[in-house]
């Protein structure tokens, strides 16, 4: 079988809010070797791997290897860096892509307690309550079928998050034309700095700082694939905030 990769969003309207995608991806063909890499993102997944050991080389890079008879859960967090994956055929894996903050929905207590390093090789928040499912999900070739079944499983450990004033700071950053310093997004929500660290801390496992330069570096991705024209680098960094071209580089 050549290489199949298909996505489709969750049917719940409820896990719509959480989970922008799942994604299904697979090959049994001879010698085949896939790898690519991926940039920071806001949005995070949770990947599982049927038959196949994860094996990282570095902090950011990983290499999947066919492995009998196991089930490997990998989690990448909000990184700074580039980091590249490479898997070996024959593999089988199912990605959960989750919104900002749509992890927080299935775990309880500060996201720091499950998420260690930048790529998670060995993730099992979910693992033990997933195993029952897995064989069924990965058995069939109906992807309404598979939607179906992972749509269940989340509902099922379904919790919530409700930290109003952490949802606001991402709308924020995702609404606004501007490009926030701690202290200017803590004055916009009334709040002060010290409270505003911990809440990124507890609840995205990384520093607002560092949160606010992956909203505006995803805005300039965006902008310059949506551009008919391909603007220039300096018009891409002047339209999402950076102070010039070299800032932006």
């Amino acid at each position: 079988m050549p290489n199949q990769f298909q996505t489709h969003k969750p049917e719940s309207s409820r896990l719509k809010s959480c989970i922008a995608y799942y994604y299904f991806d697979e090959s049994d063909e001879e010698n085949f070797a896939k790898s690519f890499v991926y940039y920071p993102h806001f949005n995070n997944a949770l990947t599982i791997y049927k038959d196949s050991e994860i094996v990282l080389i570095n902090p950011y890079s990983s290499i999947a290897r066919p492995k009998l008879n196991c089930y490997s859960f990998g989690y990448s967090k909000l990184i700074s860096s580039a980091a590249e994956a490479k898997l070996f055929a024959p593999f089988k894996r199912i990605g959960v892509v989750f919104l900002p903050l749509g992890l927080n929905h299935f775990v309880e207590g500060d996201l720091s307690n499950f998420v260690k390093a930048p790529v998670n090789n060995n993730f099992n928040v979910f693992k033990d309550s997933m195993l029952p499912i897995l064989d069924d999900v990965f058995a069939t070739n109906n992807i309404q079928s598979k939607v179906e079944m992972l749509d269940n499983y989340f509902l099922s450990i379904y919790k919530g998050f409700y930290d109003r004033k952490m949802q606001e700071a991402v709308d924020l950053l995702f609404r606004d034309d501007v490009k926030y310093s701690v202290e200017a997004l803590a004055e916009k929500m009334k709040i002060s700095r010290k409270t505003l660290l911990r809440m990124f801390k507890k609840h995205q496992n990384c520093s607002a700082i560092d949160y606010i330069k992956l909203i505006q570096f995803r805005k300039s991705i965006e902008l310059f694939q949506n551009s008919k024209d391909r603007t220039t680098l300096t018009d891409l960094a002047l339209s999402t905030a950076y102070y010039d071209q070299s800032d932006f580089i």
